[in-house]
């Protein structure tokens, strides 16, 4: 199941980030010498295909450049079709998205400057002017028309939601549906800070005993670990349904000495650098992630936290300096903010969010749900739940969410009985709401 849970806003909260290393003319490889040569046999079986697009629609003198699009599990061409907005930025889903077969086609596209469809030059790939949400959505488009479908429904998870809100916007007539799922709905100062994520955590922290807090002081006062190491961590386990239990569970087994000393090594690990090169076609990407996180997401802003410190018990926003260094070796500005407000959709709009999300915070999807939407729309919050609720569930084999996602997929209301079933039948429940 841990394959689901896919990479979110936060490759720079995870890892001690040093300066990146940047290619150059002799170290590049294009998306299409990665795809069609270096990395052949791992994406073969995919079938791919490329689409040519403007590098700038709003200049086409700038040239263009190649987007790389799957069907996962193949087309036919007698079933609707489901494209799908990968999260990051910059991820990649060469694993495919749902562990069964769909009723309809479920198309992948690798947006541009990611994996198979980086530019065909590395004066491109870093310059930060090629990428953008808005780029995305229009790329979507003319991979639509290139395939002749007269109508799709968007599905995006995570920064995902970004590039869907944006396509549905800008193209309504082409949009059945839009599907929403660990929402952004702006990108400011709350989305990394998230002061409904610090409530949760710090809810908790009041309920554990003292010596467990004198012995989670200690791994930064005697061991050395930065004190944002628990506002990390525990962000990555609210990823997943029950999440925060799990972080309660964990803590209070720090009593015992051989588990807190490999807890301590584990906190450690978090500021080394990956022992490894992070594949280009398997991880996210951290370019693209940068160049939107920077310009689009609020990431190069002044006094950005995107962690908190634990002193005493108590948490608090840390200024981030890593990552507006990385903005600025990049020479991606924040010059205007995403917000989702500029982007009213008409078509029916569902939304699938996590209330305890550890990456995109639930009030996001409140936000987009009240402002974004100017027709039929619902939204779904399951309680305790994690990043990606919907995906996590229908990758369980549950049912009921199948049903759920049929229905938003095809634009329709999900019915209060079938939600109330599954709520009488699970130990987890979905606050539902509708206009």
């Amino acid at each position: 199941m841990k394959k689901l849970i896919l990479v979110f806003l936060s490759l720079a909260a995870f890892r001690a980030q040093a300066q990146l290393t940047l290619p150059n003319a002799s170290t590049y490889e294009s998306g299409r010498t990665l795809c069609e040569k270096t990395y052949k046999s791992l994406v073969a079986h995919e079938n791919g295909f490329y689409v040519t697009v403007p590098v700038d629609y709003a200049d086409p003198a700038q040239g263009t450049t190649d987007v790389y699009a799957f069907f996962s599990g193949g087309y036919d061409e007698n079933k609707e079709t489901l494209i799908y907005f990968t999260g990051g930025p910059g991820q990649t889903v060469h694993w495919g998205l749902f562990n069964a077969p769909m009723p309809y086609n479920v198309l992948i596209m690798e947006h541009r400057g990611v994996g198979c469809s980086r530019p065909a030059t590395v004066s491109q790939y870093l310059n930060p002017a090629f990428y953008s949400s808005e780029n995305v959505a229009r790329d979507a488009e003319m991979i639509r028309r290139f395939l002749q479908i007269p109508q799709w429904t968007v599905y995006g998870i995570s920064y995902g939601t970004v590039p869907a809100t944006i396509y549905a916007s800008f193209f309504p007539a082409a949009t059945r549906a839009a599907i929403l799922e660990g929402v952004v709905y702006s990108g400011d100062h709350g989305l990394w800070d998230a002061p409904h994520r610090r409530k949760l955590l710090q809810k908790m922290l009041n309920g554990l005993p003292e010596n467990i807090l004198k012995r989670m002081e200690s791994i930064s006062t005697v061991h050395g670990v930065p004190n944002t190491w628990f506002s990390q961590w525990s962000r990555g386990q609210l990823m997943y349904t029950e999440g925060l239990k799990a972080v309660k569970e964990k803590l209070l087994r720090l009593e015992d000495e051989r588990t807190f000393a490999s807890f301590v090594a584990d906190m450690k690990s978090m500021y080394e650098p990956l022992p490894y090169t992070p594949h280009p076609l398997f991880i996210a990407n951290e370019i693209p992630y940068y160049m939107i996180s920077c310009q689009e997401l609020g990431l190069a802003l002044p006094y950005v936290s995107i962690a908190d410190a634990l002193v005493q018990g108590k948490l608090s926003p840390a200024v981030d300096t890593q990552s507006p260094a990385t903005c600025r070796q990049l020479r991606a500005t924040t010059v205007k903010s995403y917000s989702a407000a500029r982007y009213p959709v008409k078509v029916p709009v569902t939304y699938f969010q996590g209330s305890d999300d550890g990456a995109t915070p639930s009030p996001q999807a409140v936000y987009h749900y009240k402002n974004v939407p100017q027709g039929s729309k619902q939204i779904m919050i399951l309680v305790r739940g994690g990043h990606n609720p919907n995906l996590q569930l229908i990758g369980d084999g549950d049912s009921h969410q199948l049903q759920f996602f049929h229905f938003a997929f095809k634009g329709e209301k999900i019915p209060r009985a079938l939600v109330k079933e599954f709520n009488e039948q699970n130990d987890l429940f979905w606050a539902f709401a509708t206009n």
